[in-house]
């Protein structure tokens, strides 16, 4: 007897096949019953869910040219079912238990997951429940070891695919997987192409937006990282995790190549799955999700755990799995800080310190136990903390050592200051003033920069540690950045100094003078190149990707939605600025135009192609390049002077600087900017502030000073170690742990500058924290078991605190409060010390009392805001999709009349500065920008000219159907174009509408939901069409057998040009679609006027070639 699923189905099969006569048999016993009905009901039996789904693909199927028939149903049928038996014949995962004492092999049975399913993490659209069987929350597993032989990288792949497209590992038919585990073998690239034609199968479409949108492939050079040993590089797997009043959501993003840190080179970085905090996610549920992280997560078929926080990322490790050596929590905490030693810390910071190994770094030299020294700090001769200790957090190293260190870094000139970790100690290490080599490898440690014990080997001891504990990881050089800029905390500042408005408006009209006459006055391509570069740092982004290891210590910048092309601010410095367009996008380029995703890269390529600005692409780049400066002018207020720098700081090693006496000289400073004489040598009083600013004396006029005795040190300055407390301690309580610091010397800025003396913190803001001290005896060695070790480690660890947007709001009370008074206003030296004690709130265990914070929102609230002040919040406000609707309703525009010299700024930068933001659709004038480039449309009209002249049917034939597949293209990229900017639209607007019902927007699996995706798609068509087997000519049949279809791209390229115009002459869609084949037209044209053909260089030397130190 049928089941009534079965029956149903089969109905409906039968009348949708026109073969109603056939429900009359259903009747009859089973075994008399067709063969369809027979396979229908043994799929029932097996996974009745299945049958339903398979019935309603089958029922929606619509063939071309031909008809649905019972044969085709059949097929279907034995494809799911063959695909269930191949789970059923192979074993299954065994989970062991959350602490392993000792390393033991993983045991394999089939009693533990025999029931289970493969799983996936309902996607962000759906509900946000994951189930959990067995003690794991499941994400995505296949029940059994089939895909044992791949690569952990295609692994994740497969995985993160799946989740995305919200199948299960089950929905693969057995066919399928054989597949991917013979490409995989062999290409395992081309996987990913195995599961989109198979995703496109199983929709029954063609590869359209709902197959191809959103679906990223791996990164060639991820591909590269896995497969070729690169020092130092290493993959990131990452993902993002949405918090809410609901479960979290956790979605996978494509690997990422970064730097390398402790942790990955000691356990491996394929170990290592961290979930970033989305925006406008709730920090403060990370608690209330408490027992939903501490839950093991399943993940093909290994078995993560969550470790640690790391700023706005969860990190996630892999204690074990297929092909893992089981290590536990505990194991790994114990080995980077061991607990026992440490047992006296308390856990806020061994927390803080844990997340240090996660650091990126650059291993270089592995030292000795006689090669390590242990110092004293230098201290003063006054009561106080940390404030007395004149070096704290920096070290000395010898010349030897230091060159040894720079030489795996293959830098050619050795920097006077690193900043790095070794063992349980971090800081800076400056060079002996003693310069010489024969004193062989040392570093000497100081007191102050020893922040935890560890392994480190003693001259006394007679055993061996991993020599990874006392490798100097290198995380950066010194900084130097000349000239550099002002910001609005530096502004405030130093005007509350006595500095004259007028001084920054002369210094803002010189700014905006240079910028301009680069952009618009400058005939010369080649300077208009080199400030594209320096201001989108693309050598930095070079020198990174060709794995040369400078600047390894910054993190890759993440995107931000339907912003790919604009360029991120960095809350480090103001000065320390790396577009997103022009570093974390560096890599990233459409796969089959070749057109890079940074606006400034690909505005160099053009130039370096023979474009100039004339092509209305690269001129409407060139625009919104300057349109980006100009609004991180608005929005941030940087401005740059001449005479001035960002330099890290260090006490003087020898001891001769007086109290306000410092020492600094440029290497690239090669005159005085006021006399024009020949000096590196800064001399006379300068300012000297860092972030944050926030008060009068966070602002330092000091003496510049030749000391011949520190004339060996460039590119840093030198603090004195004289006096009652450390300089950098003056600086908003600073120390030489990696510090920074602005230094001018305009005398404009200078000289009215008058010092104020450094107030004490209130005890207002002293009493407004609560802080946790207890220490790792009494949270973990409470209990005896690992177990529960492991257990009370990791609720700690959970509890530390992501940034919420508190500092940010006590920032903006404090602006807007000493905006409308004034810095002497004892609210505003509360607010400031607020914003400093909450910069280091976690690591110090501190948590801010939610009355201090309720009273503090209702009294500052209210503070009315600066016309200024608004703009910027707006600006903003403009570009992030993300902003929260408490941001929004913080409004409160003051109707004062300008006094302040932010207001007259301001003035200021609307008059010089909207004309070209706000009106122009290009910063060039109309009759300077050409209609068509004769170079780029010839190759399709000599292609035209050559079939009607020989009276070539077939190659007009073949013309003709190039023209139809762009002309379709180009309508279908328009289009979605069009949906795309609606539906941001969309959401910008729903976003801050209060009633809205969601909490947050996420991306829509069958939508494009970047400018990214949408643009590569149609490259892919565009690179595809037609189908090479089409074709009629002889000519194009030669080209695609000699030439590789050379010929036939540029004439697609061509037309494509030719379309693009006749839609607009500012529309891009060929440079989409065709970028590098149009470069290459343009290159072989401009090579071809000057009586030769262009230059040809690969890509690989094309990077070295544009490499200059002095731009990065």
């Amino acid at each position: 007897m049928l089941s009534p699923e079965v029956e149903r189905c089969a109905k409906q099969i039968y009348t949708h096949l026109s073969q109603r006569e056939r429900i009359a048999n259903l009747t009859e016993p089973l075994e008399s019953l067709p063969e369809e009905i027979q396979k229908m009901n043994q799929l029932h039996s097996l996974k009745p869910d299945t049958l339903n789904i398979v019935a309603r693909h089958f029922l929606q199927w619509k063939p071309k040219d031909t008809q649905k028939s019972i044969k085709d149903l059949i097929s279907r049928l034995d494809s799911v079912i063959s695909g269930l038996r191949l789970n059923d014949t192979l074993p299954s995962l065994t989970l062991q238990p959350n602490a392993v004492h000792v390393p033991q092999p993983l045991e394999v049975t089939t009693s533990s997951l025999s029931n289970t399913k493969s799983i996936y993490c309902s996607s962000p659209t759906s509900a946000h429940t994951i189930p959990t069987i067995n003690g794991c929350n499941i994400l995505c597993s296949p029940e059994t070891n089939v895909l044992a032989s791949l690569p952990w990288i295609l692994k994740f792949d497969i995985g993160r695919f799946l989740l995305l497209k919200k199948l299960t590992f089950s929905d693969i038919p057995n066919t399928v997987i054989e597949e991917i585990l013979s490409v995989g073998k062999k290409e395992p690239r081309e996987v990913f192409s195995v599961m989109i034609k198979w995703y496109e199968t199983r929709k029954l479409t063609h590869p359209d937006t709902l197959s191809y949108a959103k679906v990223e492939q791996c990164p060639e050079v991820v591909w590269n990282c896995t497969e070729t040993y690169v020092k130092n590089r290493s993959v990131r797997y990452f993902g993002t995790v949405f918090l809410s009043s609901k479960t979290p959501a956790l979605t996978l993003r494509v690997p990422k190549t970064t730097a390398s840190n402790r942790l990955f080179r000691k356990f491996g970085d394929d170990r290592f799955l961290e979930f970033k905090l989305l925006k406008n996610s709730r920090p403060t549920t990370i608690k209330d999700s408490l027992n939903y992280f501490l839950t093991p997560l399943l993940f093909m078929n290994r078995v993560f755990r969550f470790l640690f926080i790391k700023e706005d990322r969860l990190v996630f490790f892999a204690t074990e799995g297929e092909g893992l050596q089981p290590i536990s929590i505990r194991q790994v905490v114990n080995w980077h800080i061991p607990l026992k030693e440490n047992a006296a810390m308390t856990i806020s910071k061994f927390a803080s310190r844990m997340s240090l190994g996660y650091s990126n770094s650059t291993s270089t030299v592995v030292f000795q136990a006689d090669m390590i020294k242990y110092i004293d700090d230098i201290h003063a001769q006054a009561e106080g903390e940390e404030e007395t200790v004149m070096t704290d957090g920096c070290g000395i190293i010898s010349c030897a050592a230091m060159r040894k260190i720079m030489g795996s870094q293959y830098i050619e000139e050795l920097p006077c200051a690193i900043q790095g970790r070794i063992a349980g100690a971090k800081g800076v290490w400056i060079l002996t003033p003693e310069i010489e080599f024969e004193s062989g490898e040392w570093i000497k440690i100081r007191a102050s920069q020893n922040k935890f014990k560890t392994c480190l080997p003693q001259a006394d001891m007679d055993y061996q540690t991993d020599p990874i504990h006392f490798t100097f990881d290198l995380v950066k050089t010194s900084i130097c950045i000349y000239p550099s800029k002002l910001n609005t905390q530096f502004i405030q500042a130093i005007s509350a100094g006595g500095v004259p408005k007028d001084a920054f408006t002369k210094i803002l009209h010189e700014y905006l003078q240079k910028l301009v006459t680069i952009v618009l006055e400058s005939k010369n391509i080649k300077v208009l190149r080199d400030w594209v570069i320096k201001t989108g740092a693309v050598m930095n982004a070079r020198w990174e990707v060709e794995a040369v290891e400078q600047d390894v210590w910054r993190d890759t910048l993440s995107d931000t939605w339907l912003t790919d092309y604009a360029p991120t601010e960095d809350t480090l410095s103001p000065d320390i600025l790396t577009a997103s367009s022009g570093k974390a996008n560096y890599w990233r380029y459409n796969a089959y135009s070749g057109l890079p995703a940074s606006l400034y890269d690909s505005a160099v390529r053009m130039i370096d192609s023979g474009f100039d600005l004339t092509n209305p692409f690269l001129a409407n780049k060139i625009t919104n390049i300057f349109r980006d400066t100009m609004r991180m002018v608005m929005s941030k207020y940087r401005i740059e002077v001449q005479q001035s720098c960002t330099l890290t700081c260090v006490p003087d090693p020898t001891g001769m600087l007086e109290e306000g006496e410092i020492f600094f000289q440029l290497s690239r400073r090669r005159v005085d900017e006021k006399s024009a004489i020949k000096s590196s040598i800064v001399l006379g009083d300068v300012l000297v502030t860092r972030n944050p600013c926030g008060l009068k004396s966070d602002v330092q006029k000091v003496t510049a000073v030749d000391c011949p005795g520190l004339r060996m040190y460039t590119d840093i300055v030198i603090f004195p170690v004289k006096g009652l407390r450390s300089l950098a301690s003056k600086l908003s309580g600073g120390d030489y742990d990696g510090d920074i610091v602005f230094c001018c010397w305009d005398e404009r800025l200078v000289k009215p500058f008058t010092n104020s003396p450094i107030l004490p913190t209130p005890e207002k803001a002293k009493a407004a924290f609560e802080q946790n001290m207890n220490t790792i005896s009494q949270v973990v060695f409470k209990h005896t078991e690992d177990t529960f070790q492991e257990r009370m480690l990791q609720e700690n660890f959970i509890s530390v605190a992501i940034p919420d947007g508190i500092l940010g709001k006590y920032d903006n009370w404090r602006t807007n409060l000493a905006e409308d008074t004034s810095f002497d206003n004892e609210d505003v030296n509360y607010l400031a010390h607020m914003c400093a004690r909450l910069v280091d709130a976690s690591k110090q265990g501190l948590t801010i009392k939610p009355s201090v914070l309720q009273k503090d929102r209702s009294d500052f609230l209210k503070i009315p805001q600066s016309r200024w002040f608004s703009d910027k919040v707006s600006r903003q406000r403009e570009k992030d999709i993300h902003t929260s609707v408490e941001e929004v309703q913080e409004s409160n525009v003051s109707n004062r009349p300008s006094t302040t010299t932010m207001d007259f700024l301001h003035e200021t930068l609307l008059a010089e500065v909207e004309k070209f933001t706000r009106y122009s659709e290009s910063v060039f004038q109309e009759k300077d920008v050409k209609l068509k480039d004769s170079a780029l449309e010839r190759p399709w009209l000599e292609a035209m000219a050559m079939a009607i002249d020989d009276k070539d049917a077939e190659l007009q034939a073949d013309l003709k159907a190039i023209q139809s597949c762009v002309d379709k293209n180009i309508h279908t990229y328009t289009c979605d174009a069009k949906q795309l900017w609606l539906r941001r639209q969309q959401k910008f607007t729903a976003k801050h509408d209060p009633g809205r019902k969601s909490e947050t927007f996420y991306e829509d699996e069958d939508q494009f939901n970047t400018a990214f995706e949408l643009e590569e798609h149609a490259a892919k068509e565009f690179h595809h069409f037609p189908d090479p087997v089409t074709f009629a000519s002889s000519v194009f049949h030669y080209d695609l057998e000699i030439n590789h279809g050379m010929m036939i791209q540029k004439i697609k390229a061509s037309y494509a040009y030719i379309k693009t115009i006749q839609s607009g002459k500012f529309s891009k869609y060929c440079y989409v679609v065709a970028y590098d084949a149009l470069r290459r037209i343009k290159a072989d044209s401009c090579g071809n006027n000057s009586r030769g053909l262009c230059e040809s260089v690969v890509p690989s030397i094309f990077q070295a070639l544009n490499v200059d130190k002095y731009w990065i």
